[in-house]
Protein backbone atom coordinates (compact mmCIF):
# COMPACT_ATOMS: atom_id res chain seq x y z
CA UNK A 1 0.00 0.00 0.00
CA UNK A 2 2.42 2.60 -1.33
CA UNK A 3 1.33 6.50 -0.36
CA UNK A 4 3.87 8.94 -2.25
CA UNK A 5 3.00 12.41 -0.96
CA UNK A 6 4.41 14.73 -4.18
CA UNK A 7 4.36 17.66 -1.51
CA UNK A 8 6.67 16.16 0.23
CA UNK A 9 10.72 17.27 0.60
CA UNK A 10 11.69 13.87 0.50
CA UNK A 11 12.34 13.01 -2.66
CA UNK A 12 10.33 10.60 -4.61
CA UNK A 13 11.87 7.48 -5.43
CA UNK A 14 13.02 8.13 -0.96
CA UNK A 15 9.82 7.95 -0.21
CA UNK A 16 9.30 4.67 -2.40
CA UNK A 17 12.79 2.90 -1.13
CA UNK A 18 11.43 3.56 2.70
CA UNK A 19 8.36 2.51 2.23
CA UNK A 20 9.10 -0.90 0.56
CA UNK A 21 11.74 -1.29 3.25
CA UNK A 22 9.48 -1.04 5.93
CA UNK A 23 7.02 -3.54 4.46
CA UNK A 24 9.97 -5.85 4.47
CA UNK A 25 10.65 -4.86 7.88
CA UNK A 26 7.01 -5.29 9.00
CA UNK A 27 6.76 -8.99 7.76
CA UNK A 28 4.24 -8.34 5.49
CA UNK A 29 6.15 -10.42 2.56
CA UNK A 30 5.98 -13.32 4.76
CA UNK A 31 7.35 -15.69 2.07
CA UNK A 32 10.47 -14.56 1.11
CA UNK A 33 10.33 -16.19 -2.72
CA UNK A 34 7.60 -12.84 -3.09
CA UNK A 35 8.09 -11.62 -6.70
CA UNK A 36 7.70 -7.85 -6.42
CA UNK A 37 5.69 -5.72 -9.94
CA UNK A 38 8.20 -5.02 -12.64
CA UNK A 39 9.34 -1.19 -12.56
CA UNK A 40 7.67 -0.55 -15.54
CA UNK A 41 4.11 -1.83 -13.66
CA UNK A 42 4.89 0.15 -10.67
CA UNK A 43 5.56 2.74 -12.14
CA UNK A 44 2.37 3.28 -14.62
CA UNK A 45 0.44 2.28 -10.97
CA UNK A 46 1.86 4.99 -8.99
CA UNK A 47 2.09 7.49 -11.38
CA UNK A 48 5.89 8.15 -11.59
CA UNK A 49 8.58 7.91 -13.50
CA UNK A 50 10.49 4.08 -14.20
CA UNK A 51 13.44 6.04 -13.24
CA UNK A 52 12.01 7.00 -10.05
CA UNK A 53 11.30 2.76 -9.03
CA UNK A 54 14.77 2.28 -10.71
CA UNK A 55 16.35 4.10 -8.22
CA UNK A 56 14.04 3.14 -5.35
CA UNK A 57 14.92 -0.78 -6.34
CA UNK A 58 18.70 0.00 -6.72
CA UNK A 59 19.27 0.77 -3.25
CA UNK A 60 17.01 -1.60 -1.94
CA UNK A 61 19.55 -4.38 -3.95
CA UNK A 62 22.15 -2.25 -2.58
CA UNK A 63 20.78 -3.05 0.88
CA UNK A 64 20.54 -6.84 0.64
CA UNK A 65 16.47 -6.62 0.80
CA UNK A 66 15.87 -7.68 -3.22
CA UNK A 67 17.51 -10.08 -5.61
CA UNK A 68 17.07 -10.11 -9.88
CA UNK A 69 16.81 -13.53 -11.37
CA UNK A 70 17.38 -13.15 -15.37
CA UNK A 71 14.53 -13.16 -17.02
CA UNK A 72 11.99 -13.74 -14.26
CA UNK A 73 11.93 -10.49 -12.22
CA UNK A 74 12.85 -8.92 -8.84
CA UNK A 75 12.40 -10.55 -5.35
CA UNK A 76 12.38 -10.41 -1.99
CA UNK A 77 15.58 -11.81 -0.58
CA UNK A 78 16.45 -14.83 1.14
CA UNK A 79 17.54 -13.96 3.79
CA UNK A 80 16.90 -10.74 4.97
CA UNK A 81 19.83 -8.53 5.91
CA UNK A 82 20.89 -10.07 9.41
CA UNK A 83 19.69 -6.73 11.42
CA UNK A 84 15.85 -8.13 11.00
CA UNK A 85 16.43 -12.05 11.00
CA UNK A 86 16.42 -12.10 14.95
CA UNK A 87 12.73 -12.50 16.22
CA UNK A 88 13.17 -10.53 18.87
CA UNK A 89 14.09 -7.71 16.56
CA UNK A 90 11.60 -8.50 14.08
CA UNK A 91 8.77 -8.08 17.09
CA UNK A 92 10.42 -5.30 18.37
CA UNK A 93 9.57 -3.65 14.65
CA UNK A 94 6.07 -4.74 14.93
CA UNK A 95 5.07 -3.18 17.35
CA UNK A 96 7.18 0.00 17.48
CA UNK A 97 4.97 0.14 13.92
CA UNK A 98 2.07 -0.23 15.73
CA UNK A 99 1.71 -3.36 13.75
CA UNK A 100 0.02 -6.61 15.37
CA UNK A 101 0.66 -7.96 18.33
CA UNK A 102 1.29 -11.67 19.17
CA UNK A 103 -1.78 -12.82 21.24
CA UNK A 104 -2.25 -16.62 22.65
CA UNK A 105 -5.61 -17.89 20.98
CA UNK A 106 -8.74 -18.61 23.00
CA UNK A 107 -10.40 -21.79 22.72
CA UNK A 108 -14.21 -21.32 22.89
CA UNK A 109 -16.70 -24.16 21.29
CA UNK A 110 -19.08 -22.17 18.72
CA UNK A 111 -22.29 -22.39 19.68
CA UNK A 112 -24.17 -24.56 17.65
CA UNK A 113 -28.04 -24.16 17.06
CA UNK A 114 -30.63 -26.22 18.27
CA UNK A 115 -31.89 -27.17 14.91
CA UNK A 116 -28.11 -29.02 14.44
CA UNK A 117 -28.26 -30.57 18.35
CA UNK A 118 -31.71 -32.10 17.74
CA UNK A 119 -30.78 -34.66 14.87
CA UNK A 120 -30.92 -37.74 16.51
CA UNK A 121 -26.96 -38.80 14.90
CA UNK A 122 -24.46 -39.98 17.52
CA UNK A 123 -21.58 -40.05 14.33
CA UNK A 124 -19.00 -37.77 14.41
CA UNK A 125 -16.09 -37.05 12.31
CA UNK A 126 -14.83 -39.83 10.25
CA UNK A 127 -18.16 -41.95 11.38
CA UNK A 128 -19.79 -39.19 8.78
CA UNK A 129 -17.13 -40.61 5.55
CA UNK A 130 -19.87 -43.49 3.72
CA UNK A 131 -16.71 -44.15 1.89
CA UNK A 132 -15.38 -46.36 4.60
CA UNK A 133 -18.25 -48.79 3.43
CA UNK A 134 -16.75 -49.31 0.06
CA UNK A 135 -14.11 -51.93 -0.69
CA UNK A 136 -11.65 -51.24 1.48
CA UNK A 137 -13.68 -51.77 3.99
CA UNK A 138 -14.01 -55.72 3.49
CA UNK A 139 -17.14 -57.64 3.49
CA UNK A 140 -19.37 -55.86 6.24
CA UNK A 141 -22.75 -56.99 5.07
CA UNK A 142 -23.75 -53.32 5.92
CA UNK A 143 -26.92 -52.95 4.45
CA UNK A 144 -28.02 -50.17 1.94
CA UNK A 145 -25.15 -50.89 -0.34
CA UNK A 146 -25.52 -51.68 -3.93
CA UNK A 147 -23.27 -54.23 -6.23
CA UNK A 148 -21.53 -50.93 -7.90
CA UNK A 149 -19.12 -53.73 -9.10
CA UNK A 150 -21.27 -54.64 -11.79
CA UNK A 151 -22.25 -50.76 -12.87
CA UNK A 152 -21.48 -50.74 -16.82
CA UNK A 153 -19.18 -48.09 -16.10
CA UNK A 154 -17.91 -48.11 -19.73
CA UNK A 155 -21.47 -47.91 -21.38
CA UNK A 156 -22.17 -44.64 -19.10
CA UNK A 157 -18.65 -43.05 -20.04
CA UNK A 158 -19.82 -43.66 -23.73
CA UNK A 159 -22.87 -42.08 -23.06
CA UNK A 160 -20.94 -39.31 -21.37
CA UNK A 161 -18.62 -38.80 -23.68
CA UNK A 162 -21.00 -38.43 -26.42
CA UNK A 163 -23.44 -35.64 -24.62
CA UNK A 164 -20.60 -33.52 -23.98
CA UNK A 165 -19.40 -33.66 -27.44
CA UNK A 166 -23.48 -33.16 -28.58
CA UNK A 167 -23.97 -30.33 -26.31
CA UNK A 168 -20.47 -28.71 -25.24
CA UNK A 169 -19.90 -26.07 -23.48
CA UNK A 170 -23.81 -25.86 -22.69
CA UNK A 171 -23.39 -28.61 -20.14
CA UNK A 172 -20.96 -26.67 -18.58
CA UNK A 173 -23.28 -23.43 -17.71
CA UNK A 174 -26.05 -23.45 -15.00
CA UNK A 175 -28.93 -25.74 -15.40
CA UNK A 176 -32.78 -25.59 -15.01
CA UNK A 177 -33.94 -25.73 -11.17
CA UNK A 178 -36.79 -28.19 -12.65
CA UNK A 179 -34.05 -30.33 -13.74
CA UNK A 180 -32.66 -31.46 -17.40
CA UNK A 181 -36.40 -31.70 -19.74
CA UNK A 182 -35.32 -34.85 -21.27
CA UNK A 183 -34.33 -36.54 -18.35
CA UNK A 184 -37.37 -35.20 -16.56
CA UNK A 185 -39.49 -36.91 -20.01
CA UNK A 186 -37.48 -40.53 -19.24
CA UNK A 187 -38.35 -40.59 -16.24
CA UNK A 188 -42.06 -39.83 -16.44
CA UNK A 189 -42.20 -42.45 -19.42
CA UNK A 190 -40.55 -45.38 -16.84
CA UNK A 191 -42.79 -44.67 -14.16
CA UNK A 192 -46.03 -44.51 -15.75
CA UNK A 193 -44.96 -47.64 -18.18
CA UNK A 194 -42.99 -49.64 -15.08
CA UNK A 195 -44.42 -48.18 -11.59
CA UNK A 196 -47.91 -47.82 -12.63
CA UNK A 197 -47.46 -43.94 -12.13
CA UNK A 198 -49.62 -41.20 -13.73
CA UNK A 199 -47.70 -37.92 -14.15
CA UNK A 200 -46.17 -35.79 -16.58
CA UNK A 201 -42.42 -34.21 -16.96
CA UNK A 202 -44.03 -30.86 -15.95
CA UNK A 203 -44.60 -33.04 -12.66
CA UNK A 204 -40.90 -33.94 -11.88
CA UNK A 205 -38.07 -32.13 -10.13
CA UNK A 206 -34.76 -33.65 -10.56
CA UNK A 207 -33.02 -33.47 -6.93
CA UNK A 208 -29.87 -34.92 -5.95
CA UNK A 209 -31.34 -37.77 -4.00
CA UNK A 210 -33.88 -39.04 -1.51
CA UNK A 211 -32.82 -36.88 1.53
CA UNK A 212 -33.20 -33.64 -0.86
CA UNK A 213 -36.39 -34.86 -1.84
CA UNK A 214 -37.66 -35.12 1.85
CA UNK A 215 -35.97 -31.63 2.65
CA UNK A 216 -37.53 -30.01 -0.33
CA UNK A 217 -40.92 -31.32 0.43
CA UNK A 218 -41.08 -30.60 3.87
CA UNK A 219 -39.82 -26.99 3.69
CA UNK A 220 -42.42 -26.73 1.39
CA UNK A 221 -45.28 -27.93 3.44
CA UNK A 222 -44.23 -28.24 7.09
CA UNK A 223 -43.83 -24.88 10.08
CA UNK A 224 -41.62 -25.55 12.73
CA UNK A 225 -43.37 -28.16 15.28
CA UNK A 226 -45.91 -29.19 12.75
CA UNK A 227 -46.12 -33.08 12.51
CA UNK A 228 -44.51 -36.04 10.54
CA UNK A 229 -45.63 -39.27 10.93
CA UNK A 230 -43.23 -41.76 10.15
CA UNK A 231 -42.70 -45.91 10.70
CA UNK A 232 -41.22 -47.30 13.34
CA UNK A 233 -38.81 -48.68 12.88
CA UNK A 234 -37.75 -46.93 9.65
CA UNK A 235 -35.98 -45.17 7.54
CA UNK A 236 -33.24 -43.60 10.16
CA UNK A 237 -32.53 -40.71 7.50
CA UNK A 238 -35.81 -39.76 7.34
CA UNK A 239 -36.02 -39.02 10.41
CA UNK A 240 -32.94 -36.73 10.54
CA UNK A 241 -34.28 -34.52 7.93
CA UNK A 242 -37.59 -33.90 8.96
CA UNK A 243 -35.85 -32.61 12.71
CA UNK A 244 -33.79 -30.54 10.68
CA UNK A 245 -36.72 -29.02 8.48
CA UNK A 246 -38.29 -28.66 12.68
CA UNK A 247 -40.72 -31.10 12.42
CA UNK A 248 -42.19 -32.95 15.32
CA UNK A 249 -41.43 -36.90 14.28
CA UNK A 250 -44.25 -38.60 15.37
CA UNK A 251 -43.58 -42.48 14.91
CA UNK A 252 -46.50 -45.11 14.04
CA UNK A 253 -46.24 -48.66 14.62
CA UNK A 254 -46.33 -51.14 12.11
CA UNK A 255 -48.54 -54.90 11.22
CA UNK A 256 -47.87 -57.26 8.20
CA UNK A 257 -49.70 -54.53 6.36
CA UNK A 258 -48.03 -51.83 7.05
CA UNK A 259 -48.09 -48.42 8.75
CA UNK A 260 -50.69 -48.34 11.39
CA UNK A 261 -52.93 -45.51 11.17
CA UNK A 262 -54.73 -44.99 14.23
CA UNK A 263 -56.79 -42.11 16.03
CA UNK A 264 -55.04 -39.78 17.58
CA UNK A 265 -55.23 -36.47 19.39
CA UNK A 266 -55.95 -33.21 17.31
CA UNK A 267 -52.48 -31.90 17.75
CA UNK A 268 -51.09 -34.94 16.66
CA UNK A 269 -52.42 -34.71 12.94
CA UNK A 270 -49.56 -34.91 9.86
CA UNK A 271 -48.77 -32.74 7.62
CA UNK A 272 -46.75 -35.54 6.46
CA UNK A 273 -46.93 -39.24 6.28
CA UNK A 274 -43.14 -40.84 5.32
CA UNK A 275 -43.94 -44.30 4.11
CA UNK A 276 -41.94 -46.98 2.32
CA UNK A 277 -45.16 -49.07 1.37
CA UNK A 278 -43.11 -51.05 -1.86
CA UNK A 279 -40.63 -52.81 0.66
CA UNK A 280 -40.81 -51.55 3.77
CA UNK A 281 -37.55 -50.84 5.49
CA UNK A 282 -36.44 -52.13 7.53
CA UNK A 283 -38.35 -55.14 8.45
CA UNK A 284 -39.66 -55.43 4.36
CA UNK A 285 -43.23 -56.01 4.61
CA UNK A 286 -45.31 -54.83 1.41
CA UNK A 287 -48.09 -52.56 2.58
CA UNK A 288 -51.43 -54.28 1.38
CA UNK A 289 -54.06 -52.42 -0.89
CA UNK A 290 -56.07 -52.24 1.73
CA UNK A 291 -54.39 -50.17 3.70
CA UNK A 292 -52.89 -47.93 0.76
CA UNK A 293 -56.25 -47.24 -0.30
CA UNK A 294 -56.66 -46.28 3.61
CA UNK A 295 -53.94 -44.31 4.14
CA UNK A 296 -55.04 -42.21 0.87
CA UNK A 297 -58.25 -41.70 2.13
CA UNK A 298 -57.08 -40.57 5.75
CA UNK A 299 -54.24 -37.78 4.04
CA UNK A 300 -56.92 -36.69 1.98
CA UNK A 301 -59.73 -36.14 5.53
CA UNK A 302 -57.07 -34.72 7.06
CA UNK A 303 -55.40 -32.49 4.25
CA UNK A 304 -51.99 -34.07 4.96
CA UNK A 305 -49.74 -35.14 2.36
CA UNK A 306 -48.49 -38.82 2.10
CA UNK A 307 -44.86 -39.00 1.23
CA UNK A 308 -43.54 -42.70 -0.93
CA UNK A 309 -40.37 -42.79 -0.42
CA UNK A 310 -40.27 -45.53 -3.25
CA UNK A 311 -37.04 -47.60 -1.71
CA UNK A 312 -35.91 -50.73 -3.84
CA UNK A 313 -39.35 -51.13 -5.73
CA UNK A 314 -37.25 -52.64 -8.97
CA UNK A 315 -35.96 -55.41 -6.85
CA UNK A 316 -39.04 -57.66 -5.89
CA UNK A 317 -38.08 -61.29 -6.14
CA UNK A 318 -41.72 -62.73 -5.60
CA UNK A 319 -43.58 -61.76 -8.86
CA UNK A 320 -43.54 -57.94 -10.42
CA UNK A 321 -43.13 -55.07 -8.68
CA UNK A 322 -46.49 -53.70 -7.06
CA UNK A 323 -47.87 -50.57 -8.50
CA UNK A 324 -46.97 -47.10 -7.20
CA UNK A 325 -49.10 -45.52 -4.53
CA UNK A 326 -49.00 -41.94 -6.56
CA UNK A 327 -50.63 -43.92 -9.42
CA UNK A 328 -54.06 -44.79 -7.40
CA UNK A 329 -54.11 -41.36 -5.76
CA UNK A 330 -56.90 -39.67 -7.50
CA UNK A 331 -56.80 -36.57 -4.89
CA UNK A 332 -53.41 -35.49 -5.17
CA UNK A 333 -51.87 -36.17 -1.97
CA UNK A 334 -48.69 -38.32 -3.13
CA UNK A 335 -45.43 -37.17 -3.29
CA UNK A 336 -43.43 -39.78 -4.98
CA UNK A 337 -39.75 -40.13 -4.92
CA UNK A 338 -37.44 -41.99 -5.86
CA UNK A 339 -33.42 -42.22 -6.10
CA UNK A 340 -31.01 -43.70 -8.78
CA UNK A 341 -28.44 -44.55 -6.04
CA UNK A 342 -29.67 -47.77 -5.27
CA UNK A 343 -30.33 -48.76 -8.83
CA UNK A 344 -27.22 -47.44 -10.51
CA UNK A 345 -24.59 -45.99 -7.92
CA UNK A 346 -24.36 -44.06 -4.52
CA UNK A 347 -22.13 -41.18 -5.83
CA UNK A 348 -24.40 -40.44 -8.56
CA UNK A 349 -26.63 -38.30 -6.55
CA UNK A 350 -29.43 -37.91 -9.23
CA UNK A 351 -32.65 -38.56 -7.76
CA UNK A 352 -36.48 -37.46 -8.62
CA UNK A 353 -39.47 -35.82 -6.87
CA UNK A 354 -43.48 -36.72 -8.51
CA UNK A 355 -45.36 -33.76 -6.47
CA UNK A 356 -49.28 -32.75 -7.41
CA UNK A 357 -49.09 -30.05 -9.40
CA UNK A 358 -49.92 -27.44 -7.01
CA UNK A 359 -47.18 -27.88 -5.54
CA UNK A 360 -44.44 -28.18 -8.09
CA UNK A 361 -43.56 -24.80 -8.14
CA UNK A 362 -43.33 -24.42 -4.47
CA UNK A 363 -40.66 -27.21 -4.25
CA UNK A 364 -38.96 -25.99 -7.40
CA UNK A 365 -38.71 -22.49 -5.64
CA UNK A 366 -36.71 -24.03 -2.42
CA UNK A 367 -34.46 -26.49 -4.68
CA UNK A 368 -33.33 -22.89 -6.82
CA UNK A 369 -32.47 -21.38 -3.42
CA UNK A 370 -31.31 -24.27 -2.17
CA UNK A 371 -28.55 -25.11 -4.45
CA UNK A 372 -29.90 -23.84 -7.61
CA UNK A 373 -29.56 -27.37 -9.69
CA UNK A 374 -27.81 -31.00 -10.10
CA UNK A 375 -24.73 -31.82 -12.41
CA UNK A 376 -26.25 -31.08 -16.34
CA UNK A 377 -23.70 -33.23 -17.28
CA UNK A 378 -24.70 -36.67 -15.25
CA UNK A 379 -28.34 -35.64 -16.03
CA UNK A 380 -28.06 -35.78 -19.28
CA UNK A 381 -25.92 -39.15 -19.21
CA UNK A 382 -28.71 -40.27 -17.05
CA UNK A 383 -31.40 -39.17 -19.94
CA UNK A 384 -29.33 -41.17 -22.54
CA UNK A 385 -28.59 -44.16 -20.48
CA UNK A 386 -32.28 -44.71 -19.95
CA UNK A 387 -34.09 -43.60 -23.42
CA UNK A 388 -31.33 -45.96 -24.67
CA UNK A 389 -32.71 -49.12 -23.02
CA UNK A 390 -29.62 -49.50 -20.29
CA UNK A 391 -31.21 -48.57 -17.67
CA UNK A 392 -34.27 -51.18 -18.12
CA UNK A 393 -31.37 -54.06 -19.22
CA UNK A 394 -29.54 -52.65 -15.62
CA UNK A 395 -32.37 -53.32 -13.70
CA UNK A 396 -33.14 -56.39 -15.53
CA UNK A 397 -29.55 -58.06 -15.11
CA UNK A 398 -29.32 -56.75 -11.43
CA UNK A 399 -32.72 -58.07 -10.28
CA UNK A 400 -31.36 -61.38 -11.34
CA UNK A 401 -27.53 -60.94 -9.17
CA UNK A 402 -29.31 -59.99 -6.72
CA UNK A 403 -31.69 -63.03 -6.35
CA UNK A 404 -28.92 -65.30 -6.52
CA UNK A 405 -26.79 -63.01 -3.82
CA UNK A 406 -30.33 -63.34 -2.19
CA UNK A 407 -30.69 -67.18 -2.25
CA UNK A 408 -26.97 -67.47 -1.54
CA UNK A 409 -27.28 -65.40 1.47
CA UNK A 410 -30.81 -67.25 2.84
CA UNK A 411 -28.74 -70.63 2.12
CA UNK A 412 -25.27 -70.12 4.01
CA UNK A 413 -26.95 -68.02 6.59
CA UNK A 414 -29.43 -71.10 7.94
CA UNK A 415 -26.91 -73.47 7.70
CA UNK A 416 -24.27 -71.45 9.45
CA UNK A 417 -26.50 -69.72 12.21
CA UNK A 418 -30.17 -70.79 11.95
CA UNK A 419 -29.41 -72.14 15.61
CA UNK A 420 -28.40 -68.67 16.86
CA UNK A 421 -31.07 -66.21 14.60
CA UNK A 422 -34.17 -66.74 12.19
CA UNK A 423 -34.04 -64.89 9.30
CA UNK A 424 -37.13 -63.31 8.52
CA UNK A 425 -36.96 -63.32 3.93
CA UNK A 426 -38.75 -60.85 2.33
CA UNK A 427 -40.54 -60.70 -0.68
CA UNK A 428 -38.14 -57.84 -1.97
CA UNK A 429 -35.18 -55.67 -1.48
CA UNK A 430 -31.74 -55.71 -0.34
CA UNK A 431 -31.27 -56.32 2.79
CA UNK A 432 -32.81 -59.00 5.65
CA UNK A 433 -33.83 -59.09 9.58
CA UNK A 434 -31.91 -62.11 11.41
CA UNK A 435 -33.78 -62.19 14.82
CA UNK A 436 -31.82 -63.69 18.08
CA UNK A 437 -33.48 -66.58 19.26
CA UNK A 438 -31.82 -65.82 22.42
CA UNK A 439 -32.14 -62.33 23.38
CA UNK A 440 -29.45 -61.88 26.03
CA UNK A 441 -26.89 -63.28 23.04
CA UNK A 442 -27.41 -59.40 21.59
CA UNK A 443 -24.44 -57.51 23.65
CA UNK A 444 -21.52 -61.04 22.81
CA UNK A 445 -22.91 -61.25 19.39
CA UNK A 446 -22.71 -57.11 19.09
CA UNK A 447 -19.36 -57.25 19.93
CA UNK A 448 -18.20 -59.96 18.49
CA UNK A 449 -19.25 -58.59 14.73
CA UNK A 450 -17.78 -55.00 15.40
CA UNK A 451 -14.10 -57.30 16.19
CA UNK A 452 -14.30 -58.85 12.61
CA UNK A 453 -15.47 -56.10 10.67
CA UNK A 454 -19.08 -57.93 9.82
CA UNK A 455 -21.14 -54.94 10.63
CA UNK A 456 -25.00 -55.40 10.16
CA UNK A 457 -26.87 -52.83 11.65
CA UNK A 458 -28.79 -53.88 15.20
CA UNK A 459 -32.34 -53.38 14.58
CA UNK A 460 -32.97 -50.69 17.16
CA UNK A 461 -31.12 -48.15 15.32
CA UNK A 462 -34.41 -47.61 12.88
CA UNK A 463 -36.66 -47.36 16.08
CA UNK A 464 -38.11 -44.27 17.50
CA UNK A 465 -40.13 -45.79 20.52
CA UNK A 466 -40.77 -49.29 18.99
CA UNK A 467 -39.09 -51.55 21.34
CA UNK A 468 -38.94 -54.85 18.80
CA UNK A 469 -37.05 -57.76 20.27
CA UNK A 470 -33.33 -58.12 19.57
CA UNK A 471 -32.09 -58.29 15.78
CA UNK A 472 -29.46 -57.31 13.10
CA UNK A 473 -30.49 -56.11 9.97
CA UNK A 474 -28.46 -57.56 6.64
CA UNK A 475 -27.19 -56.19 3.75
CA UNK A 476 -26.06 -59.28 0.94
CA UNK A 477 -26.13 -57.22 -2.39
CA UNK A 478 -22.71 -55.80 -2.39
CA UNK A 479 -20.88 -59.04 -2.07
CA UNK A 480 -19.99 -61.56 -4.28
CA UNK A 481 -21.85 -64.77 -3.41
CA UNK A 482 -18.20 -66.02 -2.49
CA UNK A 483 -17.63 -63.05 -0.54
CA UNK A 484 -21.22 -64.07 1.47
CA UNK A 485 -20.29 -67.26 2.57
CA UNK A 486 -16.52 -65.76 3.62
CA UNK A 487 -18.00 -63.44 5.77
CA UNK A 488 -20.70 -65.88 7.43
CA UNK A 489 -17.94 -68.43 8.02
CA UNK A 490 -16.44 -65.82 9.98
CA UNK A 491 -18.81 -64.64 11.90
CA UNK A 492 -20.28 -68.24 12.47
CA UNK A 493 -16.80 -69.22 13.61
CA UNK A 494 -16.08 -66.33 15.41
CA UNK A 495 -19.12 -66.69 17.82
CA UNK A 496 -18.09 -70.00 18.52
CA UNK A 497 -14.47 -69.02 19.67
CA UNK A 498 -16.16 -66.59 21.82
CA UNK A 499 -18.00 -69.13 23.64
CA UNK A 500 -22.28 -68.35 22.21
CA UNK A 501 -24.16 -71.21 22.37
Amino acid sequence: MIRLDRTATEPLHEQLYRQIRDELKSGTFTDCASRLPSSRVLAVDLGISRLTVNLAFSKLHAEGYLRSKAGSGTFVANPLPESFLTADKFATERIRRGGPKAYRPVERRPRISARVKAIPDQRAGTQFDLGALGAGAGISLVPGLPAVDEFPINIWERLRSQVLAQKGTHLLRHASSRGDANLRKAIATYLCDFRGARCHPDQILIVGGMQQAMLISAMALLDPGESVWMEDPGFHQARRVFTLAGAKVVPKPLDQEGIVIARSPRTNQPKIIHITPSHQYPLGMTMSFERRTGLLDFARAHGAFVFEDDFYAEFRFTGPPLPCLQGIDDFGRVIYAGTMSKILYPSLRLGYVVAPEALIDPLVKIRSTMDQHSSAIDQATLARFITEGFFLSHIKRMRKIYAERREVFIKHFNELLGDRFTLQIPEGGLNMVAWLKREEDFPAISRVTLQIGVKPSPLSFYCIQARPKPAFVFGFAGWTPAQIRESLVKLASSLRRAGIP
